[in-house]
């Protein structure tokens, strides 16, 4: 409707402007034909000038009549400026509200780990042979997200490891240079991570990030520590709860994946006493150490440790 609407006001203003032409025409013609005079001037201009005067004078009153009678006229010619601002403002506010529903909204966030299991590859391994465990690990990840994540508003990964493209993708991810250059230091991990934020409706993609599997920390290794005062009542669990964010941060700087950098010890209601007591009962100066029971890897899925009060940090 509204394009009919604009076709007829344009048709309308041809026909208008038509017509002020043939009405100045004709009055200037007139004036020629009477051998009118203006201030002096010949008859041939002078019914020019009463033309366009004319002309000019019916298209004045033309929108004098527009403006009058039509609010979207004087709004188009005086306010012109201020609504393009208005909707300029308007438009960002709706931008806004639409990033914002969208954020709210987030199926997956960008980073997440979409499969919990890793893939291992090894310096030794054929590319063939890379390739071939790839392609399985690949289609166990889609398996896997498209059952996850499906019922959650996302559209399912329709690809295969077979197909030509993902085959294509997925060799350029062993031929990466991060992962060859990990490749020539040792076995290389590789987990499959959201590429981008996905909101409901998106179709399921990701990535692949490598990590080296290099050593993080050997077995017995201290990791971290807390200083505390004998003689004072302290709460163990507060004291592992700092001590498990400082491994973290160090698992972290040594090149843990941050997918895999949580600590977990089996420590039990005896050994949370006796620290307890200790502490309490003793002077000087003490140390709740983390220790990692075993080597630890990425591969390793997490970081084991153990607590023991010591006075040294180490």
């Amino acid at each position: 409707m509204g394009t009919v609407v604009g076709i007829a006001i344009v048709i309308g203003i041809v026909l208008i402007a038509g017509l002020i032409a043939y009405i100045g025409d004709r009055v200037g013609h007139q004036v020629g034909r009477k051998r009118l005079t203006l201030f002096g001037l010949r008859p041939k201009y002078t019914s020019t000038i009463v033309a366009v005067g004319t002309g000019m004078m019916i298209a004045l009153v033309a929108t004098v009549v527009t403006l009058s009678t039509s609010p979207y006229a004087r709004a188009a010619f005086f306010q012109l400026s201020e609504i393009n601002n208005q909707v300029n403002e308007l438009q960002a506010r709706a931008d806004a509200l639409e990033r914002q529903v969208r954020l709210n909204n987030v199926v997956v966030d960008r980073g997440k780990l979409l499969y919990g299991q890793f893939l291992l590859i090894a310096p030794q391994q054929s590319n063939a042979v890379r390739m071939k465990i790839f392609a399985s690990f690949f289609d166990a990840v889609v398996e896997n997200v498209n059952r996850n994540y499906v019922p959650q508003g996302l559209k399912p990964y329709r690809g295969r490891a077979s197909d030509a493209d993902v085959s294509k993708k997925l060799q350029a991810v062993l031929n990466d240079p991060k992962t060859q250059g990990f490749l020539l230091r040792g076995p290389v991990l590789l987990v499959a991570i959201a590429d981008e934020n996905l909101f409901p409706g998106d179709p399921i993609h990701f990535t692949f990030a490598p990590y080296l599997d290099q050593e993080i920390f050997r077995a017995g290794q201290a990791i971290a520590s807390v200083e505390v005062d004998g003689g004072t009542a302290i709460v163990p669990q507060v004291a592992y709860g700092q001590l498990a964010d400082a491994i973290q941060q160090s698992a972290l700087g040594a090149g843990m994946p941050v997918y895999f950098a949580n600590p977990f010890a089996s420590t039990t209601p005896a050994q949370i006493a006796r620290t307890e007591s200790v502490i309490k009962n003793g002077r000087g100066r003490y140390y709740i150490v983390a220790r990692a029971t075993s080597d630890v890897y990425p591969h390793t899925g997490g970081i084991p440790v153990a607590f023991e009060l010591s006075r040294s940090a180490k």
